[in-house]
Formats: C-alpha cells, sequence, structure tokens
C-alpha cells in the first residue's frame, strides 16, 4: 500500500484522512486511546519511509495541511450562512472578508500539498487528493435528478455563497516545472475563482504566482463567470534561463440580471512576490454570457479566445451575436499584437474590425491605406456625450463576391438617430453606407479599402444572409 500511495502522489491525504477522521469513528470508548496510539505509530513508521523526500523539501507537514484544510471547511460553512438577499450585487463587507480568508486558506492547503508532492506528482492525482481532502469537485447530477434545496453543492444564483468548490490541477504543456492550480467557488449570480502557479526549485515546488480578485465590494469585482488561463512558454528556473514564463488569463463579470457583460484578458508574468505578479498587458472588452462557454489555448508564444460578443450594436432583427476569436501573439519584449484570425467569416471580421481598438485593427488593414481606413474606423461609432440627443445606429448589409478572387464587399448601413420628446422612436435619418472590401487569406482577412460607393464588381447573392453570424 506505501507503494501506491508513493507511484500516486497521494498518500499524505490518505494519511490525514484516517487522522481526520478517527476520534469521530464508531470505536469503543475503551479502545479509542490505544488506537489513536497505534495510528499515532504508524503515522511516524510511514513518515519514515518517506523521510528522505520530506527532510529534502524541509516543510512537509501533515498538521499543516489537515489544519489548512479543515480551516476551509470552515470559513465555507461560515459564508453558506451568510444572509444575502436574491439578485442582490452588493456583498456584505462580512463576507468579502471571508472570501479572502478563503482564498488564503485555500493557498495554504496547497502550499501544504505541494511541499509533500514529489517533482513528477501527477496532476490528475494531486487534484483528486486535493479534492478529496477539500471536499470539493461535487460530481455533476445526472440528467432530470432533483436537486433538494437543501443541497447546495450546486447553488448557481441565488444567496449563494462558499458552495460548490472546484479545484483544477495542471501541468501546462511545452513549459517545464510548472503546476498550475484553480480554484473557484460561488458568489451571489456567478463564481468567484484564483489561479496558483508553482515551480520546481531544487526539487521544492515553490508558489510563484498568484491571482485573484481585490476584496469584493460587488459581485462585478469577482473573476468569474468564467475564468481560463494558459501559460506560454519562456523559461523556468529548471531551464536556468533568465526568460519567466508567462500567464495569460481571461474572466468574466458576474452579473444578475443581463445577458452582456464584459471580460478582461491579462498577461502576467512572476515577480519576486507570488501575490503581485507583474502585469505585462490588460485589455477589457464585452461578451456575451450564455450559449457558449469561452475557452483558451496556446501554442508557443500565441493565445487564442474564442467568446460570443454582442452583435445588437448594428442590427437585433438579422445579427443577436457573434462568434470573435481573440488571438495574440507575444513578442520576446512581452508586447503583444492581435494577430488573424478575428471572426469566422468577412462579416465577423468588419465587424470585430470596427469594435477593437485601431492599434488592433491598424495590424489587420493593409499599409498603403492605412491613413484613410484609420478615419473611418475612428468615426464609425463616434462618443456619445450624456446629454446627446442623437446617436448612429447601423444594419448589416449584403456580402458580396468580388471578380478578383478571395474579395468580398461587406456592406455597412448607418442611420443618424434622433430623440424626439412626445415621438416615439424619435427621428431617423439615412447616412452614407460604406463597403468595407475585405481578401481572405489562408488564417483570415486583411482590410483593403471602406468606399462610401459599392464597386461594380462585386455582384452575386448575400454570402450571410440575415440569422448569419
Amino acid at each position: 500500500m506505501g507503494t501506491r500511495w508513493l507511484v500516486q502522489g497521494s498518500w499524505f491525504f490518505e494519511l490525514i484522512q484516517a487522522k481526520a477522521i478517527l476520534p469521530q469513528s464508531r470505536i469503543p470508548l475503551g479502545d479509542t486511546g490505544d488506537t489513536i496510539a497505534r495510528m499515532r505509530r504508524l503515522l511516524c513508521i510511514l513518515i519514515m519511509l518517506f523521510a528522505a523526500h520530506c527532510c529534502a523539501q524541509n516543510h512537509c507537514s501533515l498538521s499543516t495541511l489537515s489544519q489548512a484544510a479543515a480551516r476551509v471547511s470552515t470559513l465555507r460553512q461560515e459564508l453558506g450562512q451568510a444572509k444575502v438577499g436574491e439578485m442582490d450585487d452588493e456583498v456584505p463587507p462580512a463576507v468579502a472578508d471571508k472570501i479572502t480568508q478563503l482564498k488564503d486558506a485555500l493557498s495554504r492547503t496547497s502550499d501544504a500539498a505541494l511541499a509533500c508532492a514529489r517533482p513528477s506528482v501527477d496532476p490528475t492525482e494531486l487534484q483528486k487528493s486535493l479534492a478529496q481532502a477539500l471536499h470539493a469537485n461535487a460530481p455533476e447530477p445526472a440528467d432530470k435528478t432533483v436537486i433538494s434545496k437543501d443541497d447546495h453543492r450546486y447553488d448557481e444564483i441565488f444567496g449563494s455563497y462558499g458552495h460548490n468548490l472546484r479545484v483544477q490541477v495542471s501541468r501546462p504543456s511545452g513549459v517545464a516545472g510548472v503546476i498550475a492550480i484553480q480554484y473557484s467557488t460561488n458568489i451571489e449570480c456567478g463564481t468567484d475563482s484564483m489561479l496558483l502557479a508553482y515551480e520546481l526549485h531544487d526539487g521544492v515546488w515553490t508558489e510563484k504566482l498568484r491571482w485573484q480578485s481585490p476584496p469584493l465590494k460587488s459581485i462585478s469585482d469577482a473573476f468569474g463567470d468564467f475564468f481560463v488561463s494558459a501559460v506560454l512558454p519562456g523559461s523556468s528556473a529548471l531551464e536556468n534561463e533568465d526568460k519567466k514564463w508567462r500567464v495569460v488569463v481571461a474572466h468574466g463579470t458576474p452579473w444578475c440580471t443581463s445577458r452582456y457583460s464584459g471580460f478582461k484578458i491579462d498577461l502576467l508574468s512572476p515577480s519576486s512576490d507570488a501575490a503581485s505578479p507583474r502585469l505585462l498587458w490588460h485589455t477589457e472588452r464585452g461578451y456575451s454570457r450564455g450559449g457558449f462557454d469561452p475557452r483558451i489555448k496556446s501554442i508557443g508564444n500565441t493565445f487564442e479566445l474564442r467568446l460570443n460578443a454582442d452583435c445588437m450594436v448594428f442590427d437585433p432583427a438579422s445579427c443577436f451575436e457573434r462568434r470573435v476569436i481573440y488571438r495574440y501573439s507575444v513578442d520576446g519584449s512581452d508586447s503583444v499584437h492581435r494577430v488573424r484570425p478575428i471572426g469566422r467569416n468577412a462579416r465577423g471580421f468588419v465587424e470585430e474590425w470596427l469594435s477593437a481598438p485601431w492599434s488592433e485593427s491598424r495590424e489587420l488593414s493593409v499599409a498603403r491605406a492605412v491613413a484613410t481606413l484609420q478615419t473611418v474606423h475612428d468615426q464609425f461609432d463616434p462618443p456619445v456625450k450624456p446629454n446627446d440627443d442623437q446617436f448612429v445606429s447601423h444594419g448589416l448589409g449584403p456580402v458580396r463576391a468580388c471578380a478578383v478572387p478571395g474579395t468580398f464587399q461587406v456592406q455597412i448601413n448607418s442611420t443618424l438617430e434622433k430623440i424626439v420628446p412626445g415621438k416615439p422612436g424619435g427621428d431617423s435619418t439615412p447616412l452614407a453606407s460604406r463597403y468595407f472590401h475585405v481578401r481572405e487569406l489562408k488564417d483570415g482577412y486583411l482590410m483593403l479599402s471602406a468606399p462610401s460607393e459599392p464597386d461594380p464588381s462585386c455582384t452575386g447573392a448575400d454570402l450571410t444572409p440575415a440569422g448569419s453570424t
């Protein structure tokens, strides 16, 4: 049995569980002292068997692990008893403080677990052991299962804090000697997550990066309702080079009422203080929270996040959502560049080209027309002042193939809308349409021009009729 624990890397959790539940077991009163004494002797023998491993790490402590896991359990119970009104966006100070304490306790639990872990620890086994120790990762209920109102493991929306603790452990591919541990737990109308990254130093796992939300004042401060990450290769201490690996983290913003919310992407690098990583780059955009689970992937120093965004700004009758591809490349100086693809078709490319900051759209435009295209980009959606009584709306026109192979014309119609007191709908004045010409490349599209007159060589059927995304 000792061999099995050693191979799986979870022997310390087996021991902790035996030690933790023993006083509560149904053992005859007269035998309890002898049994506990025997178990303690067994613990000592087993620890001695692994003494070389633990001594090499110098911080392996079963009692520290047990205490940290117990602290997590206590805080979750206290959070679960918090009285919070349904759909309440504000986080009470006492609840916010306990959430911060919970994150600290989870970090200490991970520290203690990895202090007892071998350099070759299997992430699946470590995840399983952490989940057992923390009573996390409740299995998904079977289809059509009726969940009792007293079973808070699956709470997601109303008055829910501290329930449904999840843990995920991974070893990033392409980066040696790094383990990532992600935790999430329920808050009102969503989840709050944190990421811990550990690096191997002289056979010891050391926490190098911790990324979490600040103390919550509102649920919108939380790192949820999706939370995904990827580790980009540089080098770790194991490879004995100066360039450090980086971590890209994307998360949404919990909200109680709207399908649409905002998300953020952060590029981080380890620093001397694990709790304060260097923020190399940051961006934030809008997204649609339903119908599609955002996902992130990386290849080398390029990462890609896919999610749905709101295209109602253009034409709610024709397009409700659009799929956006946020693909970025990180160069040797940690500068971040938007790269193709950014949309699934020519129309999606034009919509995202118009929505993205010019610094990104410029890199997706033909060099000879950059000045003219910037004018079109900047004027397309002029900022609206608080007291303005008019604004510009947009609608989708046809997409047609042009005579030049691989070139398409995407029509966008615009209207000046004016608010008129006492007149429902106000006044509408059509503006000149724009005809965006794009060239299809092997990895996406390139913006060529945006004239106000159609190209007579771009004819044929509409390639993306109403309802296409």
